[in-house]
C-alpha cells in the first residue's frame, strides 16, 4: 500500500515543481514566443481591419468599442443628449455604419465621455476610427516609456524585452483592435505615480481624478488617499471629480444622469455584459459570475462581487494601517500630511492591484492597467511565485477565446471551463503586492532614483 506523502514532503515536491517550471522561463523563450505573437497579432489585426472596412455588416464595424463612444458623441452633437442612453437612438446612429441594426455597441460611459469624443464625430467614421487608432498607439508608446517610473532598474537593463512581452500580450491586441480607452487610464495612473513620487500631491490627485471617466478603475483611490493622510492628493481628486460631475449635469441634466445610473443598475447591463461577457474579463467578480450555476439568482453574482471587493479593500486597508503603525518617525521633510514614511508609488501600486483584481467590471483590454503592478513586483519582489503567476496570466488571457469556444456553450458545471482563469494568478500577484507593504519601508526620500 502506497504511503501518503507528508505535508512537508508535498511542500517540497511543489517547491521543486515551481523551480522546474520557473527554469522554463529562459530569455530565449521570453523573446521568441512574444515575437511570434506580435507578428501574428499584427497580421490578425490588419486582416480584421480590412474585412471590417470592406463589409461591416458581415465582419462588424471598425473598432467596435470605439463605435460606442463615437455614438455618444454623435448623439450629443445632434442635440439628443437626453436620449444618450436610449438603445433605440444608439441603434439608429450605428446602423448606417455597421450595416445592421441587430447588434449595438452600447454606450454606457459617463455623459462627459460623449463630449470628449464629439470632435471625432466631425469626420467620417472610418477616418475617425483611424485617428483614434493612432491616438491609442501614441498613448501606449507613452505608457511603455513611462513604465521606468515603477521599475527603473528593470527597464534600464531589459527595456527591449519588457516592451516586446507587453506588446505581445492579449490586452494590448484587444485594446487596439477594439478601440478602447484603457491606454488613457493607464497613462493617468503612471503620471499620478510620477507626480506623487515627486511630492506633487494635489496634481497627482487631480490627475487620478481624470480616470473617473471609467470610475470602476479608481473606486478605491479616495479611501486610500484618506487613510494614508494624503489630503492634498485627496483634494485634487475630489476637485476633479466634482468638476466632471458638474460638466455631466450641464450636458444632460439630472434626468440624463439618472438614465445613466438606471442603465448601469438595470438587468440588461448585468445580463449582457457582466454575465454573457464574463469570459472576456479578468477579475475575481467575473470569475465568480462564470462559475455560478445558471439556476443561481442573477443578484447572487452582484452580491458576491460587492463582498469580495469590500473584503479586498479591507485587506488593503489593514496592511496600510499596520505599515503606518510600524513607523515611529515624523513625516519626511517636505511632506504636508501624507502618512509617515509611506512610499507613494507603493501605495498606488497596491491600490491599483486591488482595483484591477477585484473590480466588478474589468475586461481583458483593461488588464493593461496591471502592467505597472507586474513590473513593480518584478523589480522589488522577483520571487518564483511572481514570475510564474505573470506567465500564467499571460497565457490564460490568450487562451480565453479558445476556452470560450470549447466550453462556453456547455451546461454547468462543464461551462466552468470557460471561466476567466486569469483571475487566479492575478490574486497571487495581488497577495504579493500586499506583502510588499509588510516589508521595510522604502520611503519617498529617493524620488529622483524612482522617477529617473
Amino acid at each position: 500500500m502506497a504511503e501518503t506523502p507528508s505535508p512537508g514532503g508535498l511542500r517540497a515536491a511543489l517547491r521543486r515543481g515551481e523551480v522546474r517550471a520557473d527554469s522554463l522561463l529562459t530569455r530565449e523563450r521570453l523573446r521568441n514566443y512574444p515575437l511570434i505573437l506580435v507578428v501574428l497579432g499584427a497580421v490578425s489585426l490588419t486582416i480584421s481591419t480590412v474585412q471590417r472596412f470592406v463589409d461591416p455588416a458581415v465582419f462588424g464595424p471598425l473598432l467596435p468599442d470605439y463605435l460606442a463612444h463615437w455614438t455618444g458623441g454623435a448623439l450629443l452633437l445632434g442635440g439628443s443628449g437626453m436620449d444618450l442612453y436610449s438603445i433605440e437612438r444608439q441603434v439608429g446612429v450605428q446602423a448606417p455604419i455597421s450595416g445592421t441594426s441587430s447588434v449595438v455597441a452600447w454606450f454606457v460611459s459617463p455623459p462627459l465621455v460623449a463630449a470628449l469624443y464629439a470632435p471625432l464625430v466631425l469626420i467620417t467614421y472610418p477616418a475617425s476610427a483611424g485617428a483614434w487608432l493612432v491616438i491609442n498607439v501614441v498613448l501606449l508608446a507613452v505608457c511603455l516609456r513611462s513604465l521606468r517610473t515603477v521599475a527603473p532598474t528593470l527597464i534600464a537593463r531589459r527595456r527591449g524585452l519588457v516592451v516586446l512581452v507587453l506588446c505581445a500580450s492579449a490586452p494590448v491586441l484587444e485594446l487596439l483592435g477594439g478601440g478602447q480607452d484603457s491606454a488613457f487610464v493607464l497613462a493617468v495612473w503612471l503620471l499620478a505615480m510620477r507626480l506623487i513620487a515627486g511630492r506633487h500631491q494635489f496634481l497627482a490627485g487631480a490627475v487620478l481624478g481624470l480616470a473617473l471617466l471609467k470610475p470602476q478603475h479608481v473606486v478605491l483611490v479616495p479611501v486610500v488617499l484618506l487613510m494614508t493622510r494624503r489630503f492634498g492628493a485627496l483634494s485634487g481628486f475630489l476637485v476633479m471629480g466634482f468638476l466632471q460631475a458638474g460638466l455631466s449635469l450641464a450636458l444632460v441634466g439630472p434626468a440624463g444622469v439618472g438614465r445613466w445610473v438606471d442603465v448601469l443598475t438595470g438587468s440588461g447591463f448585468g445580463e449582457q455584459v457582466q454575465q454573457d461577457q464574463a469570459w472576456k474579463m479578468v477579475s475575481v467578480p467575473a470569475f465568480l459570475h462564470a462559475v455560478l450555476p445558471e439556476s443561481a439568482p442573477s443578484a447572487m453574482g452582484t452580491v458576491l462581487a460587492v463582498v469580495v471587493l469590500v473584503a479586498a479593500a479591507a485587506a488593503l486597508a489593514l496592511q496600510l494601517v499596520r505599515r503606518q503603525r510600524s513607523r515611529g518617525e515624523t513625516p519626511e521633510a517636505g511632506e504636508q500630511g501624507p502618512a509617515r514614511g509611506l512610499d507613494g508609488i507603493l501605495v498606488l501600486i497596491a491600490t491599483l492591484s486591488t482595483t484591477v483584481v477585484f473590480s466588478p467590471h474589468l475586461v481583458v483590454y483593461d488588464a493593461v492597467l496591471f502592467f505597472p503592478v507586474a513590473l513593480y513586483l518584478l523589480e522589488n519582489r522577483p520571487t518564483v511565485a511572481v514570475r510564474l503567476s505573470l506567465a500564467a496570466a499571460f497565457c490564460t488571457t490568450w487562451l480565453a477565446p479558445v476556452l470560450q469556444s470549447t466550453a462556453g456553450q456547455l451546461v454547468w458545471p462543464f461551462s466552468i471551463g470557460a471561466a476567466p482563469w486569469t483571475a487566479i494568478p492575478l490574486v497571487v500577484l495581488w497577495i504579493e503586492s500586499l506583502r510588499l507593504l509588510a516589508q521595510p519601508v522604502r520611503t519617498d526620500a529617493r524620488p529622483k532614483r524612482t522617477v529617473a
